[in-house]
């Protein structure tokens, strides 16, 4: 009796008390499943990356691409030897060109033979080059010829791309001398440097006319050994070094080595595009 009368407050109503318990339990009730749906979620991390393919995609390609090798672009750097080289012979060779297709007016009494005044001396130490094959009405010296006009139309095409298309770079020229070793000619190691499909073209276009080239000076040597040497066998040793062997020899040693630095920078390429679709 003194507690009740004591007490601060009175005892709420029985209906009262039911709904408000009733609003409390329903106000708790969807917090208790978010935070059941959350726990779940927090520890079954398997069902949602399932759930999520994209994610899982990305990683793979991730993971591939860093265990794929690094591969560097393939491009065509002649050295400036090969450049010069050209640079001389090119002349040279459409000199010869002319006189061979020219004749009988660029021999010794055509009209044109004061443009081609050397080849009346020359004519006599090669008499493929004389009257001799011309008049027995030899067909390998205008054979020759007409290839000599082949050769020089693809090598032009090539220093065209190497010179439209290429930069200068200082980096050492494929094939050239060690720069250590060139002193104050060093430039003549750099090269100009070619990258795509034109490096490809251009790569390809003088091996090729360096092969022609070397190839067609071998037979030309093979037809005198083979008819006894029946055009410059007159001739004596001192003639033929001077004259005859320098006029040849350069045109196989030249394209011989342009063969090696041309044929090695193709099979690099190749190379290069084989580790490509490997790592594909």
């Amino acid at each position: 009796m003194v507690a009740t009368r004591n007490h601060p407050k009175e005892f709420p109503d029985p209906e009262t008390a039911v709904a408000t318990a009733t609003a409390t339990a329903q106000e708790s009730s969807p917090r208790k499943r978010a935070t059941r749906t959350s726990t779940a979620n927090h520890t079954s991390p398997t069902k949602v990356e399932a759930a999520s393919p994209p994610r899982t995609l990305t990683r793979t390609r991730a993971s591939t691409a860093s265990r794929a090798p690094e591969l560097t672009g393939w491009s065509h750097t002649p050295s400036n030897l090969t450049l010069l080289w050209l640079a001389i012979s090119l002349p040279l060779v459409i000199w010869d060109t002319g006189y061979v297709l020219m004749r009988p007016h660029s021999m010794p009494g055509g009209y044109l033979s004061s443009f081609w005044h050397p080849y009346g001396m020359y004519g006599e130490v090669d008499k493929m080059y004389g009257f001799k094959a011309y008049n027995a009405h030899e067909g390998w010296t205008g054979a020759q010829g007409i290839v000599n006009a082949l050769e020089t139309a693809a090598y032009i095409a090539y220093l065209y791309i190497v010179y439209q298309y290429g930069e200068q770079d200082p980096r050492q020229g494929s094939g050239a001398p060690d720069k250590s070793a060139m002193g104050q000619l060093q430039a003549l190691s750099e090269s100009r440097t070619v990258t795509g499909r034109m490096a490809a073209w251009a790569a390809v276009i003088a091996y090729s006319a360096a092969t022609v080239t070397f190839w067609k000076t071998i037979i030309y040597w093979l037809i005198e050994a083979c008819a006894g040497f029946a055009n410059i066998g007159h001739n004596d040793w001192l003639t033929l070094i001077f004259f005859w062997g320098p006029m040849n020899f350069a045109w196989i040693a030249v394209p011989g080595y342009m063969i090696y630095v041309f044929g090695k920078e193709i099979l690099d390429g190749l190379e290069i595009a084989t580790q490509s679709k490997r790592s594909r």
